[in-house]
């Protein structure tokens, strides 16, 4: 599994990921029209966004690479993780980086600075850069000896980028408007974005669940019309995500005519017509190698907060297929989505991260002598006569959760258990050892000898999880464990809590000696 334990952002609309989603809420923009651009004056002026030089600027670097270094130590700054070890790998995410200079060279410049011992990974695949090195750290940490992989995405605009965009008439003079009717180009932004992921588990929840890279194989400069590429991205990445749990596609948005309806189609191939999709170039530009990682930790962060961020420029529909698109913040329950990007030589990437739910405690109790069973059992039951052929283990057990149903209703009024997607844990250290005796006396007498099988079911220790699960008609995994004591449950716990489908967790510790001592804890988990 591959964790996001943090992430940083430098943009024109401020730093860090806090002040960045609370402009996107805001509908900010700094886009605006430019006719230089770091010092370098262009034929003709552009709508940019564009970051302050003399702000980022590290002596001895370019602002490239200097930006680079400002985000990797925003996100250094809130995680414990060792970058300088020799399982932490660095990716540079970048469409063109410093024009001049080898982006190999810029890279291990930059990773270099932080004092990691590897030699770093550029991954520049166009526009799709930033996504496409999300697949290549998911693939290294998955397969590979790193545990960590640090990822910085980056662009400098420049006279060189700014006229390539002019050749091919691909700029707008007005703010970009993706998916809109009126839409007639893109804007070039810039940002410097880290995102640092790790096999280790984050608080946070967050995992890349994968990912892929397909080429349309149709054209190097124009999208695919019938968007083959990015379909096949979309169709795999449906293959780790079930629709219905999908809040959001995040999508590349451009402004520019073909891009836009590319997308479209591909999201009415795949059947995602009705799920919302957000574009954020109409509050920051392209970003170009950092859009990915920019997008990603927006959405992802958005979702965090049961939002999906708004499409700023956008106002009628311009595609021939309809997109779920809003110009307004819409509120969704959901935490998983999909990044999608698509670039000049036909390529195409997506990815999927989903924020994994855990596990919190709702209500515990505990049953020792001297405690009155029967007394209970008249209170909360009396309607259930096979309470009195129980074994006193499966009568703490079957007890035990009764009261704390009773316990937990107090604090969720109405509650239920989800039949098919209940655990139940039942671990002791005697386990059915009182029983074992019990019934061994019972077939001592030779001449009165009928051994009964009422006892003898009673000696297998899970046979306390079968009267739970049949009470409450609980259809879900059922595990029995003996332990030397409680403790040594939870390592099983913790292993069981990450790999079962069950949204409730029932937990008893059933210890039973004599009629005269014993024990019994029982607790429930919800993963929410």
């Amino acid at each position: 599994m591959v964790y996001l334990h943090t992430g940083y952002m430098i943009t024109p609309l401020g730093e860090g990921i806090a002040a960045n989603l609370k402009a996107v809420q805001e509908g900010k923009t700094c886009l605006c029209m430019h006719s230089n651009v770091h010092g370098e004056t262009l034929v003709e002026p552009v709508m940019a966004s564009l970051l302050d030089e003399e702000r980022y600027k590290i002596e001895g670097f370019t602002l490239f690479e200097s930006l680079c270094i400002h985000a990797i130590n925003g996100a250094k700054a809130s995680t414990t993780l060792n970058l300088q070890d020799e399982h932490c790998i660095f990716i540079l995410s970048s469409t063109k980086g410093d024009i001049w200079e080898s982006m190999a060279t810029s890279a291990k410049r930059i990773s270099s600075w932080f004092g990691n011992p590897n030699q770093p990974i550029v991954v520049s695949t166009a526009c799709t850069s930033g996504v496409s090195a999300q697949v290549a750290a998911w693939r290294l940490l998955d397969n590979t000896r790193y545990t960590t992989a640090v990822i910085v995405g980056c662009d400098v605009q420049s006279e060189f980028i700014v006229s390539g965009f002019q050749s091919f008439h691909a700029l707008s003079n007005a703010k970009c408007a993706p998916f809109d009717k009126e839409r007639d180009g893109l804007n070039a932004g810039e940002a410097a974005v880290c995102m640092i992921l790790s096999t280790q588990p984050s608080p946070e929840g967050w995992t890349l669940q994968g990912g892929s890279i397909h080429n349309d194989a149709n054209h190097i400069s124009g999208p695919s019309r019938t968007a083959e590429g990015s379909l096949r991205c979309l169709n795999d990445a449906l293959e780790l995500i079930p629709v219905d749990d999908l809040a959001v596609v995040s999508v590349h948005g451009t402004g520019t005519v073909y891009n836009d309806e590319m997308e479209s189609i591909a999201l009415h191939r795949a059947g995602l017509d009705t799920i919302p999709v957000t574009a954020l170039k109409g509050n920051y530009g392209h970003t170009m190698g950092a859009a990915g990682l920019l997008e990603t930790l927006l959405t992802l962060y958005a979702l965090e907060q049961g939002i999906i961020l708004p499409t700023k420029g956008y106002h009628q529909q311009g595609t021939t297929w309809p997109v779920a698109v809003s110009t307004q913040i819409r509120h969704t329950n959901r935490t998983s989505f999909i990044k999608l990007l698509s670039g000049f030589g036909g390529v195409n990437a997506a990815v999927v991260w989903t924020k994994q739910k855990t596990w919190h405690s709702v209500a515990e109790i505990t049953l020792t002598p001297p405690t009155d069973l029967t007394a209970i059992y008249r209170q909360k039951v009396n309607a259930y006569p096979k309470f009195f052929k129980m074994d006193l283990m499966s009568k703490l057990g079957f007890l035990g959760v009764e009261c704390l149903l009773e316990k937990v209703r107090e604090i969720e009024p109405g509650f239920t258990f989800d039949t098919e997607h209940t655990a139940l844990i039942v671990a002791s250290r005697s386990a059915s050892l009182k029983n074992d005796r019990d019934y061994w006396n019972t077939i001592q007498d030779k001449q009165n000898y009928f051994p009964s099988p009422s006892l003898f079911v009673y000696t297998l220790p899970n046979i306390v999880a079968g009267e739970i699960a049949i009470r409450h008609h609980l259809m879900g995994e059922t595990s029995c464990y003996v332990l030397p004591d409680e403790q040594a449950l939870e390592p099983i716990l913790n292993s069981f809590m990450s790999t079962t489908k069950a949204h409730q967790l029932l937990i008893a510790w059933v210890e039973c000696e004599t009629d005269e001592k014993y024990n019994a804890h029982i607790r429930l988990l919800i993963k929410k």
